[in-house]
């Protein structure tokens, strides 16, 4: 096994132990319990065996027969007192590791959210717990009987060699034989694995657009349901044909494993049957040494099975380890931030590429945003504008200059205290399967009712939360709960500036929210917020003007930097500036 491997067996080992002490006590137990069974057992079916042929009276077989049964009584009934616990241990622990996945996708850095093979590592993550693999339930699963093995094992080689060590060859030989199988077995098996997560991957794309209304309308608008029929179709074809030709070969070689135990069944019993006729061993003899050499066969085969089956359950489980063990955002930066002002912002020399590209996207980006200022920034799609916000929000670390807070990089704040300096209001913000209230509120549940009715009145959602049946309480997700409801692309607006308001933060970003409406619409849509926002820090984003002439500062990007900068009427009679061209096109909106 390789040190990768092994590594991976202990980070789960101390980490299930750490969150159950008791799961690897019981493991031990049942590995013990089970490693020893077989001794006692064939023990004493060779003392019966001995004592019924010698006619050693029936108070002796009586004892003999009694402890047989008495003690596979007691050893089945451990088992399942044992099983029963490690099963409730196992479901615990895979709900928790369910957990630990989902959590750690929101902690890791954004960064990861957009890298195609982050991603694909996530998926293999979760593959190991929930699809490919059994994970830690799996993995005990083949720990266990590989150690009880081992000591079942040490046991009968020791009889077999004593009283028949030729049997020893016999059993080992089969085992070569089992193991080439088992081998055969699961090299075809990994082709299946292999290729079940490109028919998965096939099959999650279809149900999610199905499940995504604006989507599921286009579907029954074009009548796209054959297309997406056909890509399911071609994938699970694709997977049949694969698990038929595993199918096949596996039977095949279960065949030939079959064949292999024949023989060796055939050449313990004859041996032993010619050394019980010839009045070399006694019928207890015959038992022992049949018992033994078919255990030891079974044993070493099972052990090299599980063998196989761990390595396979590790290799799943190094991409979980590996992806719980990457680095967490609320590890970065480690300097304390107290919110108790409105802090100064400065962009120093910034430039940014993302991460396995060589192009620029942002240039030389030099701006200071005094607190309390609103700032608007504008400028054509493509110009950078998001990918500034990105860099703001610590999603990505800039590759050239700082980003200052308060005269300190960014980078040494410690995330979590960073990101109560901002509420951002994204172009593609997405609303929760929540309540209104939880979507509000966005995790304070320490104290979800403070402003809440405050802020529903001053975001314009009195109305709708008055006319619905559970007021605030009412689900967003009318899958969920049918008394539930689907807001409008005017109440989701509604509903994103009351999470920004509600977040109370000194920094408030919308980055293009309100792209989907119309330049009027748009344009009240900042103007309310501006007067809402008041004393706070303000950053608009859009390619359209609304929030510019209300604001402190405009910020035009284009050419992956700032090309203009100052206020509205600085720039608008700025002569052939991008500024002035832009506003004289879009004037009509705003007289």
């Amino acid at each position: 096994m390789s040190s990768s491997k092994i590594k991976t067996f202990l980070f789960f080992m101390k980490d299930a132990s750490k969150e159950k002490p008791l799961y690897p006590v019981l493991f031990i137990l049942q590995t013990l319990i089970t490693g020893l069974f077989p001794f006692v057992n064939l023990y004493l079916t060779k003392y019966l065996l001995e004592a019924f042929t010698e006619n050693a009276g029936i108070k002796k077989l009586a004892l003999l027969g009694t402890l047989l049964v008495v003690f596979n009584f007691l050893f089945k009934g451990l088992m399942i007192v044992l099983e029963r616990n490690i099963a409730k241990i196992s479901m615990y622990l895979s709900d928790y590791y369910n957990v630990r996945l989902s959590q750690k996708a929101a902690l890791v850095p954004y960064s990861y959210a957009e890298d195609p093979e982050m991603i694909e590592k996530a998926r293999k993550a979760r593959g190991a717990f929930f699809i490919y693999a059994g994970g830690i339930e799996g993995l005990m699963n083949n720990i266990s009987p590989i150690f009880s093995g081992i000591i079942t094992v040490t046991g009968v080689v020791t009889i077999v060699a004593i009283n028949a060590p030729i049997l020893l060859l016999v059993a080992i030989l089969a085992v070569i034989g089992s193991a080439i199988t088992v081998w055969q077995t699961n090299r075809v098996k990994k082709i299946e694995v292999e290729e079940y997560p490109k028919m998965d991957r096939a099959m999650e794309y279809v149900f999610q657009v199905l499940r995504k209304n604006g989507i599921a309308k286009s579907v029954r608008l074009y009548d796209a349901s054959e297309m997406l029929a056909t890509e399911v179709s071609e994938a699970t074809t694709s997977f049949s044909k694969v698990f038929r030709r595993v199918g096949n070969i596996t039977a095949n070689w279960n065949c030939v494993g079959s064949f292999v135990n024949f023989l060796k069944n055939l050449a313990i019993y004859g041996y032993l049957a010619y050394k019980l006729l010839t009045g070399m061993i006694t019928i207890g003899d015959f038992s022992l040494l049949a018992g033994s050499a078919n255990t030891l066969k079974d044993s070493l085969q099972d052990i090299i099975t599980k063998i196989q089956e761990l390595g396979k359950e590790l290799s799943f489980l190094g991409e979980a380890a590996e992806y719980l063990s990457m680095e967490e955002v609320s590890h970065l930066g480690s300097k304390e931030l107290k919110n108790d002002t409105i802090p100064e912002i400065e962009f120093k020399n910034v430039s940014f590429k993302y991460p396995g590209t060589e192009n620029y996207v942002l240039k030389d980006i030099n701006i200071k945003i005094h607190p309390g200022e609103h700032l608007s920034i504008v400028g054509l799609n493509g110009a950078g504008k998001t990918t500034f916000i990105k860099l703001l929000c610590r999603f990505y670390d800039v590759t050239e200059g700082r980003i200052l807070l308060n005269g300190t990089d960014i980078r040494e704040y410690k995330h979590e205290d960073y990101m109560k300096e901002l509420e951002v209001v994204f172009q593609d913000f997405k609303m929760f399967s929540q309540t209104i209230r939880g979507n509000i509120v966005n995790g304070d549940w320490e104290n979800p009712n403070k402003e809440l009715d405050n802020i529903i009145k001053m975001s314009d959602l009195k109305s709708l939360v008055d006319k619905l049946p559970k007021g605030v309480d009412t689900m967003m997700d009318k899958q969920l709960d049918k008394e539930g409801f689907e807001p409008s692309g005017g109440e989701l607006q509604k509903l994103a500036i009351a999470r920004a308001l509600y977040r109370d933060a000194p920094v408030v970003i919308l980055d293009e929210p309100t792209a989907a409406l119309d330049p009027i619409a748009e344009y009240e849509v900042y103007r309310k917020f501006n007067e809402l926002v008041g004393g706070k820090s303000a950053i608009y984003i859009s390619h359209r003007l609304s929030s510019c002439q209300f604001c402190d500062k405009i910020a035009v990007f284009a050419d992956k930097t700032i090309k203009e900068y100052g206020t509205h009427a600085e720039l608008v009679h700025k002569e052939d500036g991008i500024y002035s061209r832009m506003f004289a096109a879009q004037a009509k909106y705003y007289a």
